[in-house]
C-alpha cells in the first residue's frame, strides 16, 4: 500500500485517504493562490495616483505670480496674487500703516521690507537674497510719510537685534516705487 506524508503533522497516511487520521488535515482542499504580486502592483498604482493628485493640487494652489504696488494716487498698497484659477487682491491704506521696516538677516531672505499696520500686522512688500533694499524701503516710507526702521537680526550667539530708526521725511513728489520681480 502506498502512503503519503501529511503536511501538517508529518504522519504517513494512505494515498487514497481524503483526511489525515491523526490531525484531520483535508487533502482535497486546494491551497489558495497567492495574489500578493498583483495586489502589490495595484497598491503601487493607487499610491502613485494619490501622490500625483496631491502634486497637481499643490501646483494649482501655489501662487503663480505676485505683484505689489505702493500707489500714491490711491494712497494705498495693492497686493495682487494670481493663481492658476483665480486672482486675489488686497489693499492697505496708507492711513493704516504705522511704519516701514527693513529686516537685514530675515527668515525668508537676507533683505526683507515690511509695512507694519497700526494693529501690528506685518505685510511683506519686497525681499532680496543678494542686494540691499534700503533705498526701496526709504522711498516707500517717504511716499507714505511713515517712519522707516532698519532692523539687523543677529543669528546664533551674536546678541540682540539692533534697530536704526530713520525719521519720516516729508513726502516728495514722484512716482511711487514698485516691487521688483
Amino acid at each position: 500500500m502506498s502512503t503519503k506524508t501529511c503536511p501538517s503533522c508529518g504522519a504517513d497516511v494512505p494515498e487514497a485517504a481524503p483526511r489525515c487520521k491523526h490531525c484531520f488535515h483535508d487533502f482535497t482542499e486546494v491551497a489558495p493562490r497567492s495574489s500578493s504580486g498583483l495586489m502589490g502592483l495595484l497598491g503601487l498604482i493607487a499610491a502613485m495616483a494619490v501622490a500625483g493628485a496631491a502634486f497637481f493640487y499643490a501646483m494649482r494652489e501655489n501662487q503663480a505670480s505676485e505683484h505689489i504696488v505702493v500707489d500714491k494716487e490711491t494712497t494705498s498698497i495693492i497686493f495682487t496674487t494670481k493663481y492658476a484659477d483665480r486672482t486675489e487682491t488686497d489693499r492697505i491704506s496708507f492711513d493704516d500703516v504705522a511704519k516701514v521696516e527693513m529686516i537685514i538677516g530675515g527668515d525668508i531672505a537676507t533683505f526683507e521690507v515690511y509695512v507694519v499696520t497700526l494693529s501690528g500686522e506685518s505685510h511683506l512688500v519686497n525681499q532680496s537674497k543678494e542686494k540691499t533694499l534700503r533705498g526701496y524701503a526709504e522711498r516707500i516710507a517717504s511716499v507714505m510719510d511713515k517712519p522707516y526702521i532698519e532692523r539687523s537680526v543677529k543669528r546664533g550667539f551674536g546678541g540682540p537685534t539692533e534697530d536704526r530708526v530713520v525719521p519720516a521725511p516729508s513726502s516728495t513728489s514722484g512716482a511711487a516705487p514698485k516691487k521688483s520681480e
